[in-house]
């Protein structure tokens, strides 16, 4: 079974409650509206195993907490790594040209 989730309540600490249901995403996930804007991570997953719910904090800048409540959330996508250059290949462990120590 997938993550699906809908936010319950805004937190005390200003971020979000998301009441789910599926697997629970990792800590540090991407928690977005649907097909849509991301609202922040995954800080902690809080309360009994029945009815747990996922606890999004810090929220993104620009996302309304309150206007928030109700929606339908999905985990975002991750983000692909950019590699600035390309990694060198060895054949082996630690090798140094010369085979001398420094």
């Amino acid at each position: 079974m997938s993550f699906s989730g809908r936010v319950d309540r805004e937190s005390h600490l200003g971020g979000l409650l998301v009441d789910f249901e599926g697997k629970p995403p990792r800590l540090g996930a991407r928690i977005r509206i649907s097909g849509g804007k991301i609202l922040g991570r995954v800080d902690s997953v809080i309360g009994p195993v029945s009815s747990a719910l996922i606890h999004v904090h810090p929220l993104y800048d620009g996302i309304d907490a309150r206007a928030s409540v109700g929606s339908p959330v999905e985990i975002a996508p991750r983000e692909r790594a950019r590699q600035s250059r390309p990694r060198e290949s060895h054949s082996g462990g630690n090798f140094r040209e010369g085979g001398g120590r420094g």
